[in-house]
């Protein structure tokens, strides 16, 4: 004699009535609860997106850095390159940068034999991105960099990555009224 196994609950309810449907409230709930977890969590992808190109610019910038040293220490003195030459890759440095969201230039500052890099939110993003300067600093064999951003998205970038001297050493830092150290 065969034993019949009984019928699984999940099936029993399907095969009870096999018309049955959702109900339209049914649907309403879990559109609302869709429509709740997409309200609390597109603001943090936007957020999450905006933090990924700031540390894609942050990288590029210690890269350009990098390049700047070599450059330095093969030719004795830093490149000064323009947004356009940094978007054509037609600098003097080993480096190919390219960034969709920020314009990048540098900038010589001769009197402390230093390079500042300014990266800087393209207009459709500047009220989305922190805007960043970073510099390298030479003096007697001794290199001093510093990466520095702006407070508040778009912020003043003139001037944040300072230099001076002290003890014959390079020292860079940044100009804490207008930005704060990220490296």
């Amino acid at each position: 004699m065969k034993t019949r196994l009984p019928i699984p609950v999940l099936a029993q309810f399907f095969l009870k009535n096999p018309q049955t449907g959702f109900t339209l409230i049914e649907l309403m709930i879990v559109t609302i609860i869709l429509g709740v977890l997409a309200a609390i969590s597109i603001p943090q992808l936007f957020a999450m997106v905006a933090k990924a190109r700031e540390t894609e610019i942050q990288t590029q910038i210690a890269s350009l850095l990098r390049a700047e040293n070599v450059y330095y220490l093969e030719h004795g003195h830093f490149a000064k390159i323009s947004n356009r030459e940094m978007r054509n890759h037609t600098h003097g440095l080993d480096v190919a940068i390219s960034n969709d969201y920020y314009d990048i230039r540098t900038t010589l500052a001769i009197h402390y034999n230093a390079v500042r890099v300014k990266a800087t939110a393209i207009k459709n993003y500047d009220k989305d991105f922190k805007n960043y300067t970073a510099g390298l600093h030479y003096s007697r064999g001794v290199f001093a960099s510093i990466i520095c951003q702006t407070h508040d998205p778009g912020g003043d970038i003139n001037y944040i990555a300072q230099f001076t001297l002290s003890n014959n050493q390079p020292h860079a830092k940044c100009d804490l009224a207008k930005g704060r150290e990220i490296q």
